[in-house]
């Protein structure tokens, strides 16, 4: 699965790059996709925080993104550092007391604000000492009102001219006043495309690393996941699942973790991570990783290995990962720092992690010969075997069905 983000370059008087207006997008196809405004500010917020790097994709200079009212007046705005955005306040905002709070607010934090798509209506006079950029397109509006702007604007407010498509446009707005310039003169949006898991960057991972040390902190499991409302969401929604509602509905990010303590945490986690890597359209791979998962946990317990059950949990879980992933295997196993068990048994097939796992790829191959020679080599009664793979089966059937039914 990709992700995708436009960029429009803005450009100084001397033709000096300024910054980037950063634009939703979900496919190579690049226009806006004609979503919900808001849904699309938060899935740009959240793919720019997690995914992408934000210098880079500015090129260390600024980054102009459009906010609607309700994701202005959340914490979405302040994830973001004021040296780096500019926050664009869409046309169609309206101005009331709780907004004129927040962009006072936003002001003191040190943000640079913007007024998008501005026509000098008097909408939003009550905020306008507050603003320090203001965008007109420049070709949409007559040339009396767009010198209007200029007018009283110029030197008190940096003024973008955005639609410049020709060099007559670039002429004329820059003998106006206008001080920075957007359009296809100079550039159409590019699209800027990448996996959607590089893992050392994602949510889940900086979740993974935490959940494994040897104390972890259900305040910093916590920060992670409060600046990620989709994460939130899937959280709250796995408690509340009849996998595992108990009584009182959970809201709390902190009691849910508590609740789930952190062996089923860090299950959660590396199943999210899964999950988000295999997308939504190959979904049965997560699942068929799950099986696998269940069949060697239970297995080392008709072991009698108690001690080896997690880690045989994660090379079930993981023993499909580099189907869908760019990188080789070893790479993945880096980034996710896993013990050098777990290792040898995915990449050599080396100890009883490893064997076992063969066992269970005998299994869904039909080998029963070698699934024989498995049992007897561990002491299993084969007769086991087919029941513990029903058993794995109807686990991940549930689990799947549930947050199904959670998404409902």
């Amino acid at each position: 699965m990709k992700l995708y983000i436009a960029r429009q370059p803005i450009f100084n008087k001397d033709k000096t790059l300024f910054g980037y207006e950063l634009l939703y997008r979900n496919s190579e196809k690049n226009y806006f996709p004609g979503i919900d405004d808001e849904l699309a500010t938060k899935e740009l917020a959240s793919n720019i925080l997690t995914e992408f790097d934000f210098s880079l994709l500015t090129n260390g200079k600024y980054g102009f993104i459009n906010f609607t009212k309700d994701v202005l007046m959340s914490e979405i705005p302040l994830l973001f550092h004021p040296q780096n955005i500019v926050i664009e306040i869409l046309e169609d905002v309206v101005v009331d007391e709780a907004l004129i709070e927040r962009i006072k607010f936003l002001k003191k934090k040190q943000y640079i604000l913007a007024l998008d798509d501005f026509v000098n209506d008097g909408r939003f006079e009550r905020i306008m000492s507050f603003i320090d950029i203001i965008k007109v397109e420049y070709t949409l509006l007559s040339p009396e009102e767009r010198k209007k702007v200029a007018r009283r604007f110029k030197g008190v407010k940096r003024l973008v001219a955005e639609r410049i498509e020709t060099q007559e446009d670039l002429s004329m707005a820059m003998a106006d006043g206008y001080d920075l310039f957007q359009g296809y003169f100079f550039s159409k949006p590019i699209i800027v495309s990448k996996n959607s898991i590089t893992i050392t960057q994602s949510s889940y991972f900086r979740l993974w690393r935490e959940a494994s040390k040897e104390a972890p902190d259900f305040n910093s499991l916590e920060e992670i996941i409060k600046v990620d409302v989709g994460l939130m969401h899937k959280l709250l929604a796995h408690l509340n699942t009849i996998m595992f509602y108990r009584g009182n509905r959970i809201t709390s990010i902190k009691s849910a973790l508590v609740y789930l303590g952190i062996k089923n945490t860090k299950r959660w986690i590396m199943l999210l991570l899964l999950r988000e890597i295999t997308s939504n359209e190959n979904d049965e791979l997560a699942k068929q990783s799950l099986i696998r998962a269940v069949f060697m946990e239970k297995l080392m317990e008709e072991m009698g290995r108690e001690n080896d059950m997690q880690d045989a949990y994660l090379v079930g879980l993981l023993s499909k990962i580099d189907n869908v992933l760019e990188d080789n295997l070893n790479v993945i196993l880096n980034e996710l720092e896993l013990p050098n068990k777990i290792r040898s048994a995915l990449i050599k097939g080396d100890g009883v992690l490893g064997k076992s796992l063969e066992c269970i790829r005998n299994y869904e191959q039909s080998n029963w010969g070698k699934v024989a020679e498995f049992a007897q080599k561990y002491g299993l009664n084969p007769e086991y075997i087919p029941s513990l793979y029903l058993f794995s089966l109807e686990y991940a059937d549930k689990v799947f069905g549930c947050e199904a039914l959670a998404k409902l």
